[in-house]
């Protein structure tokens, strides 16, 4: 199955998680709840959350639309959300997205995990060695942009599934 052409705008993401949020979210929190939402989609769902491939960069993995959307908005939370022009009706709309029951089921439970941790903390989770983010960093030879492939970061959330599975299996049975 091609992971290309599929998925959604991760402005729309971006701004799923800004209407799930009461308080706002940093731009880092942006970056990494919908690069890890993706990760859990791909793993979960065999198909990629964002239409646009995630780019290893200095503190982590980032979609580039989302940081050139919200980036003037860095340092402050972000609670206003991206928008479009709609020539037809010459009103400002949000960027907005179709998503089924189960990627907000995912885009959800990963707000109610992470959603708390600061834009720092959801970095380091993304940045650790061994991590899709890392093997591209290495590789890129840690020029900002190098792509992550999407095999990768679904076989990295396949293996934190089973390993968490394993984990609570074990727990309940010994």
């Amino acid at each position: 199955m091609s992971l290309q052409n599929q998925g959604h705008d991760p402005v729309a993401i971006a701004n799923y998680f800004i209407d799930l949020s009461p308080k706002g979210l940093t731009l880092m929190q942006l970056l990494k709840l919908s690069y890890i939402s993706h990760g859990f989609t791909l793993a979960f769902l065999d198909k990629p959350l964002a239409d646009e491939y995630a780019e290893a960069w200095k503190f982590g993995p980032v979609f580039p639309s989302i940081y050139h959307e919200f980036k003037y908005e860095k340092p402050r939370l972000i609670t206003n959300k991206a928008k479009w022009a709609d020539m037809e009706t010459r009103t400002l709309k949000a960027v907005s997205s179709h998503f089924d029951k189960e990627e907000k089921t995912i885009m959800k439970l990963n707000y109610e995990k992470y959603g708390s941790l600061d834009g720092w903390q959801l970095s380091a989770i993304t940045h650790a060695e061994g991590t899709p983010w890392y093997k591209a960093w290495e590789e890129g030879q840690h020029i900002r942009g190098f792509s992550i492939s999407n095999n990768e970061i679904k076989n990295h959330y396949q293996a934190l599934i089973k390993k968490v599975t394993t984990n609570s299996a074990g727990q309940q049975h010994g």
